[in-house]
């Protein structure tokens, strides 16, 4: 009679603690809340067996959560079993040690198993891998992984769980995980079959990640991995190139000869003045080979090299300096025309960001580019259609001014994984590039300031006749700015 109410104290006691028990002092991810709501369903339709199963997966994604602690207690309990109760409960009130009612309920509890009263037998432990192959058969890979996880602890010598959870995870389209589980699965059985899975999954992970797999299967086995990635996840190195396929919007060229032509044009025509009609190049392409070493995992060192073609910049001046208003003599006529290419050579930086699947990155660089510019100058008739002879500062067929100008590079990108060490993404950037001293057998190309013709002054055309820019007119060098907007893609490789 005493023990019949000493048992119906306790199960009063389990009824007030089931109803008082305080909830997680943190809200946990959806999978742990989702366990424990569907052990609280299971364990209210007395369904204690598997409704323990649900509370055990709660704690194994919260260990921390005492609510599901006292709960697989509870489970405990109602089968008969106080030992392994007292022990979940035990844990429950060491997470909460301010639960005065849990604390008392334990050492009643504790008082009853030392006195041997009402110990039952251990419930059989339920089996896993079974259970986690049923629902793989069912192709419910996700859902089956928490199984063979839980098989993996029950027996961590058996090389099956590890197996199918690695396919699991492979099929979840998840390769890095099936990578580590195949490679565990191999080391404690050795089969070909499993190595050339883990090998075949492991090639298409980036490097960082083949290093973790590789870590993480030493960490299991106690033996380091032989043949590792390239580069470990907090350092070491890789190495590879992007290939830059991209635009640059050209912002001034050419801006100094727009403003000394602007210049002159103000004036009236009796005063003299130049009128100024072309076509500039604003779009250009700029294609860039960049070669790279990767030093740990938020620093790059890289040599960017590109071809930067860009092309014929054509106009025609009318100067009317020597119009008179009575004779009305005609303007003379000048069609300019240069044609630019560009090579590029930059030494750079890059910090880098992000995860291995989206890396973003910030990059710095600076260098010389070589620039090659065939100048052409010929004199045409008043009224612009008709050649009369070339400027004898034009470069000859074959030939180029050619001058070395210092340029500046700043981008900012994101790179998306696409496996096997490839990523692609977009860039923005802004590249400056100011180039000037345009020199050919000893002659600079030099701008009239007062009409914005170009030339060298004091040379004639091919006719015997005085250029439009004579040598007493004031002068400078000539002055082309290429800087501008870049934008486009980057494929990278990295090894």
């Amino acid at each position: 009679m005493r023990g019949w109410k000493t048992g119906g104290l306790f199960l009063a006691l389990l009824a007030i603690l089931a109803l008082t028990a305080p909830p997680s002092a943190k809200a946990q991810g959806a999978s742990t809340d989702q366990y424990y709501a569907y052990g609280v369903q299971l364990y209210n339709a007395r369904n204690y067996n598997q409704a323990l199963q649900y509370f055990n997966y709660s704690i194994k994604l919260n260990p921390g959560n005492a609510t599901a602690y006292q709960a697989a207690g509870n489970c405990y309990y109602a089968l008969g079993n106080k030992q392994y109760a007292l022990a979940y409960y035990q844990r429950a009130s060491a997470l909460e040690p301010n639960n005065a009612q849990l604390a008392q309920f334990v050492q009643n509890l504790q008082a009853q198993v030392n006195a041997g009263a009402g110990m039952g037998a251990a419930p059989a432990a339920p089996n896993y891998l079974a259970q986690g192959y049923a629902l793989f058969q069912q192709r419910q890979y996700a859902a089956s992984i928490p199984y063979f996880q839980y098989a993996i602890q029950q027996n961590p010598s058996d090389y099956r769980p590890y197996y199918y959870a690695g396919y699991a995870y492979y099929m979840n389209q998840d390769p890095k995980d099936a990578a580590l589980y195949f490679a565990i699965a191999n080391a404690k059985q050795p089969n070909a079959s499993i190595q050339a899975y883990a090998d075949r999954i492991k090639a298409s992970l980036s490097p960082d990640d083949q290093q973790w797999v590789d870590d993480q299967v030493a960490k299991y086995t106690g033996t380091a991995v032989a043949g590792g990635g390239t580069a470990s996840k907090g350092g070491g190195s890789s190495f590879g190139f992007h290939l830059l396929g991209g635009m640059e919007y050209i912002f001034a060229d050419p801006s100094q000869i727009k403003q000394y032509v602007a210049s002159a044009y103000s004036g009236t025509v009796s005063q003299g003045a130049v009128s100024l009609a072309g076509v500039t190049p604003n779009i250009v392409a700029l294609p860039e080979l960049v070669p790279f070493v990767q030093l740990g995992q938020n620093f790059e060192i890289n040599l960017a090299i590109g071809y930067f073609p860009v092309g014929s910049l054509s106009y025609t001046t009318y100067d009317y300096s020597q119009l008179n208003p009575t004779t009305g003599n005609p303007p003379d006529v000048w069609k300019y025309t240069f044609n630019t290419t560009i090579v590029t050579t930059d030494l750079g930086l890059k910090f880098l960001f992000g995860d291995q699947k989206v890396k973003g990155y910030i990059g710095l660089a600076g260098g010389i580019s070589p620039i090659s510019l065939s100048f052409s100058k010929e004199e045409y008739d008043p009224t612009g259609t008709t050649p009369i002879g070339q400027d004898s500062s034009s470069t000859p067929s074959g030939s180029a001014y050619t001058a070395m100008a210092f340029n500046a590079q700043a981008l900012l990108g994101v790179d998306f994984s696409l496996g096997k060490g490839i990523a692609l993404g977009p860039y923005l950037g802004y590249r400056y590039l100011d180039a000037s001293n345009f020199q050919y057998n000893g002659n600079t190309l030099q701008i009239d300031t007062n009409t914005g013709a170009v030339g060298v002054p004091g040379s004639t055309n091919s006719s015997g006749n005085p250029s439009n820019f004579p040598a007493s007119a004031p002068h400078t060098p000539l002055n082309l700015d290429f800087s501008g907007l870049e934008g486009g893609l980057n494929l990278s490789f990295s090894f």
